[in-house]
C-alpha cells in the first residue's frame, strides 16, 4: 500500500480542496516552509538549539490569538536571540515581546518591530 492510498483513505480530499486551503492560508504556509528551510540548514550545521527555539517561540505565537495571524510579525532566532521584525498593532507588539521573553532556549529579545498608529484625525474626502 503506498503512501497516496493511505493519504487517500484516512485523510479524503481532493487536490482542489488542499490547493484551496494552500491558497487561504499561503501566508502562513510560506512562512513554515521558509522555517524548515532555515532549520534543515541550521540542523545540517548542528544549531539545534536555535531551530528548536524557533519552532518553540512559533507554536507560542501560533497558540495565542493575538499572534496566531499579526501580519506582518515576522522571528527568527540566532544564538539564542530572538529578532522580532515587522509592523504591528501595539497588542501584538506586548504580546510577541513577552511570548519570547517566556520561550525555551531564548536568551535575549530583539524587538525591531515598528507598531501602526491610529489615525488621529479620520481622512476627509
Amino acid at each position: 500500500m503506498g503512501v497516496s492510498s493511505i493519504l487517500r483513505r484516512y485523510l479524503p480530499l481532493s487536490g482542489s480542496a488542499i490547493a484551496l486551503w494552500a491558497w487561504q492560508n499561503r501566508d502562513d504556509v510560506i512562512d513554515w516552509a521558509a522555517f524548515g528551510v532555515r532549520s534543515a540548514q541550521g540542523l545540517v550545521s548542528g544549531n539545534t538549539e536555535d531551530v528548536a527555539a524557533e519552532a518553540r517561540l512559533r507554536m507560542a505565537f501560533h497558540g495565542d490569538r493575538r499572534t496566531r495571524r499579526a501580519p506582518g510579525l515576522e522571528v527568527a532566532v540566532h544564538d539564542g536571540v530572538a529578532v522580532l521584525k515587522g509592523i504591528v498593532d501595539p497588542e501584538v507588539r506586548d504580546v510577541a515581546v513577552k511570548l519570547a521573553e517566556r520561550t525555551e532556549g531564548v536568551k535575549k529579545v530583539d524587538d525591531r518591530m515598528d507598531e501602526i498608529r491610529p489615525r488621529l484625525d479620520p481622512p476627509r474626502g
